[in-house]
């Protein structure tokens, strides 16, 4: 009598792995469908809501993972984003108004081409409620036109004023924008003297007061000094660039 063989043959239906790998292509795909999904989120606002629910869902603030469900509102990404959508339509644009003003709702836009601005040579420090240029201020503004001659880039001069200068005569020390556009004017007038020789149309003066400080809670004369200053701005736009017709739009 013959001897029955056993069979070697795999067990018949498919694979234990294939289960699990089924799984991960079946979660890759939901993956890739939620990625095409968030790409017509354009708020910023819904955009937040979307991954503070995804790390809800994932168990990552707070307690294990949670579904969305009607009897747990808190974790109903749908529920949010109609949240925020009211939110939106309640707050109207701050930037518009129902007053027509004196020109209408749509007045028009004037493009003012400014340009990049930066600090050239350093700050220029004064003395106490004085706007008098020293010595070695009239040196580093003498290097300042050097770096700047040649160019018909607009400059801008900025005066500062300290807090803690008021004085109580009736100079220009007692009126803090009179002070630093006092500071800013004597900065022009030495660059645009005749030693000097910078064109005074590149210039334009600003006066800040003590609105800028450089150093906050000075309280004696030595911490304020950088609080007391002229600084000169370079700016990218040219004087020809003021010649050209401005541009006007209505929005």
């Amino acid at each position: 009598m013959a001897k029955k063989h056993k069979c070697d043959c795999p067990p018949p239906g498919a694979p234990a792995w294939m289960v699990t790998y089924g799984d991960m292509v079946t979660l890759l795909l939901c993956f890739f469908v939620l990625l095409i999904t968030f790409m017509d989120v354009k708020q910023e606002a819904e955009w937040n809501a979307v991954i503070e629910e995804i790390r809800k869902a994932f168990g990552m603030k707070g307690g294990g993972a949670k579904l969305p469900t009607e009897e747990d509102p808190e974790t109903s990404l749908v529920e949010r984003l109609e949240t925020i959508a009211l939110q939106q339509q309640r707050e109207p644009n701050r930037s518009n108004t129902d007053d027509p003003g004196i020109e209408g709702r749509d007045p028009a836009v004037t493009t003012v081409r400014e340009g990049m601005k930066f600090i050239v040579g350093g700050r220029v420090t004064f003395e106490t409620g004085s706007a008098e240029l020293s010595n070695t201020a009239k040196r580093q503004l003498d290097q300042i036109a050097e770096l700047v001659r040649g160019e018909n880039n607009i400059l801008e001069v900025k005066g500062h004023a300290a807090a803690m200068e008021l004085s109580d005569d009736k100079t220009a020390g007692s009126d803090l924008w009179a002070l630093s556009n006092a500071r800013a004017k004597a900065v022009f007038d030495h660059l645009t003297s005749p030693e000097v020789g910078l064109n005074p149309d590149r210039f334009r003066l600003i006066a800040n007061a003590d609105r800028e400080p450089l150093v906050h809670r000075a309280y004696s004369v030595g911490e304020q000094l950088p609080n007391r200053r002229a600084e000169v701005l370079v700016s990218e736009s040219l004087i020809s660039d003021f010649n050209r017709p401005q541009v006007s739009t209505n929005p």
